[in-house]
């Protein structure tokens, strides 16, 4: 109950600080949802570990994620004895909602073979899936270092991920430097469209395959070499490291 209305007053403050819907690409919005990751641990009351044990060329690990005491995320890729170590958090079974703007301000990783991604995914999403009725993954952005340094892509994936699985994508948008390295990364979804922001720059807009069931977001960072390339192992450990995800809705 303490923690309940803990996040429940921080919420009305947060949507109290008009600045927060005024800095975002896209108007009408008011903020719903939050974490600033303020603390020395990670919320388990807005995020689960996800698909802990092996993963593509990485053994996923609760320990490769933690909060830093500074209001930041970390989601680590190291290496112990032969051994890489990844992370992986989600909202499923937590918070899971339906259109909006969600945004995260991030600052990626540096090492090639390392594929930080902010996602979203329906429970729904199985084999021979229609994209309004059992969703959509749809990768807000992922990062390939070692492929394209200079750019993130996004992507939707439908149909599950077997054989019937069908991908529209990838779409790539430009990394300006900024001061502290850390970007902004944002999409609006409606009922009509999807549409990514870098920066604060619409960079695509899409009219297809567009999910119309509750969804849950994802941060993650893997390694895979059929997918990301080659690890450059000397250069771990190395860390996705996020500031805040925010969720906005229509103000109505």
């Amino acid at each position: 109950m303490i923690w309940t209305l803990l996040f429940f007053i921080n919420s009305i403050v947060l949507q109290s600080d008009p600045s927060f819907a005024k800095n975002i690409p896209v108007k009408g919005y008011k903020l719903v949802w939050c974490d600033e990751f303020n603390g020395n641990i990670l919320d388990a009351g807005n995020w689960r570990h996800r698909s802990v044990g092996r993963r593509g060329d990485a053994m996923n690990s609760p320990d490769a994620v933690s909060v830093n005491g500074n209001g930041q995320l970390i989601i680590s890729a190291s290496q112990k004895a032969d051994t890489v170590y990844a992370g992986m958090i989600s909202t499923e079974g937590i918070f899971e909602t339906r259109y909006g703007y969600f945004e995260c301000r991030a600052r990626l990783t540096k090492t090639n073979g390392i594929w930080p991604a902010f996602w979203l995914q329906s429970s729904l999403n199985s084999t021979n899936g229609i994209p309004e009725i059992n969703g959509v993954e749809i990768d807000i952005f992922e990062y390939f270092r070692q492929a394209n340094p200079t750019h993130v892509s996004h992507s939707l994936h439908w149909g599950g991920y077997a054989e019937t699985h069908q991908v529209y994508g990838p779409f790539y948008s430009p990394l300006a430097e900024t001061k502290d390295g850390f970007h902004l990364f944002g999409l609006e979804w409606t009922d009509s469209s999807y549409s990514t922001f870098v920066d604060g720059k619409l960079t695509f807009t899409g009219k297809d395959l567009i999910s119309k069931v509750k969804q849950f977001m994802i941060l993650s960072v893997e390694v895979n070499e059929q997918v990301a390339g080659p690890l450059d192992k000397a250069l771990l450990p190395d860390s996705f490291v996020v500031d805040y995800i925010r969720i906005y809705k229509k103000d109505q």
